[in-house]
């Protein structure tokens, strides 16, 4: 063979190389065109019953304030438990998003508001809940920040999730961000309050500011459940065994 004809061969063999390189990444990037239109057709998905959810809530919501005779109490808990499943996978959802480093700021923060929105529903929900069906449980709007206008926020939510896992539904927690602006609200509820610093919480409609830790909730909780809770027994053993010391002494 002749250099001239090994010329053209390896010449041939760049040519072939190079189109099955360029096949393939051709292949590759439809590839990844589709498996990103599924993934934002699945997230569209994902909202639109999200946004279902939402609309049935604040449907449910005004149909329940037109009733007002216990024998409604029934299908307003069992209402009431339903929502607060599909409110708990909503916030699954947003720590998904918040992980995925492919979603927008914009659709995250659209996600986020939603979710935002679905807390205050599910918060006068259970408002009218207790209103209509004297139920014993005791709600807990919790305002956060997370910038360092709230160095003791962390401390708070972790004292709050401690007292969520002992209560379980005898405490209901809804969490809002104080500084999520995208969502009128947020403030609305501030200036309803006249919340200013940060933790602040409002249990039963009383404002509590400020870092508390879990005895300091549990005296203010425990005395407005009309049958001890579980969660109380052990703050009220705790309560006795000091008056009896007192009293020793």
């Amino acid at each position: 063979m002749s250099k001239h004809d090994s010329r053209d061969v390896n010449k041939a063999r760049y040519v072939v190389a190079a189109i099955m390189t360029l096949c393939i990444f051709l292949l590759g990037l439809m590839l990844g065109l589709i498996i990103e239109d599924k993934r934002i057709r699945l997230m569209q998905a994902d909202n639109e019953e999200q946004q279902l959810e939402f609309s049935s809530m604040q449907m449910q919501y005004e149909y329940i304030n037109q009733l007002s005779l216990e024998n409604n109490c029934p299908a307003i808990l069992k209402t009431f438990d339903d929502n607060l499943k599909n409110l708990e996978q909503s916030r699954i959802r947003l720590e998904h998003y918040e992980k995925d480093s492919k979603i927008s700021k914009a659709d995250f923060n659209r996600i986020k508001r939603d979710y935002t929105i679905a807390q205050v529903r599910y918060w006068l929900f259970a408002k009218k809940k207790k209103q209509i069906c004297d139920s014993d449980d005791i709600s807990l709007l919790y305002f956060f920040a997370e910038d360092k206008s709230c160095p003791d926020c962390n401390k708070q939510s972790f004292v709050l999730s401690y007292l969520k896992n002992i209560f379980g539904s005898d405490l209901l927690i809804f969490s809002l961000n104080a500084n999520f602006t995208q969502e009128p609200m947020i403030d609305m509820l501030k200036k309803s309050y006249n919340i200013t610093e940060y933790p602040t919480m409002i249990i039963n409609d009383m404002q509590v500011s400020g870092l508390h830790d879990k005895d300091d909730i549990l005296a203010i909780i425990c005395p407005l459940y009309s049958n001890e809770s579980i969660g109380c027994r052990e703050y009220y053993k705790t309560l006795e065994a000091s008056a009896e010391e007192i009293q020793d002494k």
